[in-house]
């Protein structure tokens, strides 16, 4: 994350700032007492997803529940962005600001709320989350337990049948996050859905890009992309900042 931000600093583009701090804040871990506070409650809450998962796996339920429970708690590590890039994701809402966000792929909820407590404390703002209406179920009760439900509109369905009219509902779109169909075809048609929707010095973040070879080349399309300013990867996030 330190190099990423120095290597945004050294092209001193004033559209990259908001980024460029949240990278920094997250890799030197100076977080805001309001942020540690969201981090840990959220960071405690996903136990509390696995536990909602078993109880909702209804065609094993003659398997031992703690069996259930290792399997669910795996799904949870599996599916969700580890605490580091949770924290990053935070940050670049607190830095940024957004009033609008887009998440595809709501999965167990982690990721959702992150952004949403970053929107939280900023006082301002929403995230619309989609997802197929099971993965929205189980991430209902941990975010309803989080009190984050204000700040998420969950629009349940195949994305790619929701995903124009969410786009046409969030009017100008100011961070978005792409974490669902972790194929070339679809996360470079993701992509190219919201783009019109971004708004000058939007962020989006894309999962998994360095998962197959499919999602790398997914990911050497998006950064050619003509509204693509900046294009930085963290791990196994893509992260992109839109121009004018």
């Amino acid at each position: 994350m330190m190099t990423a931000a120095a290597r945004l600093a050294l092209r001193r583009k004033a559209i990259s700032r908001p980024l460029r701090r949240a990278l920094l804040t997250t890799a030197l871990g100076r977080f805001p007492d309001s942020d540690r506070v969201w981090i840990d409650r959220i960071e405690a809450s996903r136990p509390q997803l696995a536990a909602g998962a078993i109880a909702a796996t209804i065609d094993s339920v003659d398997r031992p529940e703690a069996e259930r429970l290792e399997e669910a708690n795996t799904a949870v590590k599996w599916m969700s962005l580890p605490p580091i890039l949770g924290r990053l994701l935070l940050r670049i809402v607190r830095e940024l600001e957004p009033r609008s966000c887009l998440e595809l792929g709501t999965g167990f909820g982690i990721s959702t709320s992150y952004q949403a407590a970053g929107l939280e404390i900023n006082g301002e703002g929403r995230v619309r989350s989609l997802d197929i209406d099971g993965m929205i179920a189980l991430a209902r009760p941990g975010i309803a337990q989080l009190g984050l439900e204000s700040r998420i509109e969950f629009i349940g369905g195949e994305i790619e049948r929701t995903l124009g009219t969410a786009v046409a509902a969030a009017g100008s779109i100011d961070f978005a996050l792409l974490d669902a169909d972790h194929t070339e075809a679809a996360t470079v048609a993701a992509f190219d859905a919201i783009c019109p929707g971004l708004a000058a010095g939007a962020v989006v973040v894309l999962d998994d890009i360095h998962w197959t070879n499919g999602m790398r080349r997914a990911w050497a399309a998006i950064k050619q992309r003509d509204r693509v300013a900046e294009a930085i990867s963290i791990r196994r996030l893509g992260l992109v900042v839109i121009d004018g």
